[in-house]
């Protein structure tokens, strides 16, 4: 890599999701703001298996993504040899459960352990059902959930 590129955290799907139903624009302009400059200036970047899988659903999440197309990233040949490690961390049943459409927790995993930054995300740290955070991290990858994300970033809103 000639240069380190802007990229400071990776989101998964499961905030975003929560991000819109939890905090819309409506109610918290400013947070969307701050997050949407964010993504305007590449701090925040996705897999593109994340864009998959926001596809799946037709909403404003959707509509959003539409806006930001350049935070969806191609797996680099790094991302697509630490994806082959990452899979052997979830047993064939849980691979098998997870093949029938999108499936971009292990994409935003490698995106993550090749850039070395956390990930936001809001799933439950569950071992035993290969959720993101505990694959992360037997990774030694760091998430996040959206409100220490918030608190991290030193943003507060006021009236």
């Amino acid at each position: 890599m000639l240069f380190k590129p802007p990229y400071q955290y990776v989101v998964d799907t499961s905030a975003l999701i929560d991000l819109k139903n939890q905090y819309p624009e409506s109610v918290f302009p400013g947070l969307w703001e701050r997050f949407n400059e964010m993504c305007d200036q590449k701090k925040i970047v996705s897999p593109r298996e994340v864009l998959r899988e926001i596809k799946k659903g037709d909403d404003d999440l959707l509509e959003w993504s539409e806006k930001y197309p350049e935070i969806f990233l191609e797996p680099t040949e790094e991302e697509i040899e630490i994806l082959q490690e990452i899979l052997a961390s979830y047993s064939q049943n849980a691979i098998g459960k997870f093949s029938t459409g999108p499936w971009a927790d292990p994409f935003v995993i490698a995106c993550a352990k090749h850039y070395q930054i956390p990930i936001i995300q809001q799933e439950l740290n569950d071992l035993k059902q290969y959720k993101l955070p505990a694959v992360a991290k037997l990774h030694g990858i760091t998430c996040l959930h959206l409100v220490k994300f918030f608190a991290d970033e030193g943003w507060t809103f006021v009236k």
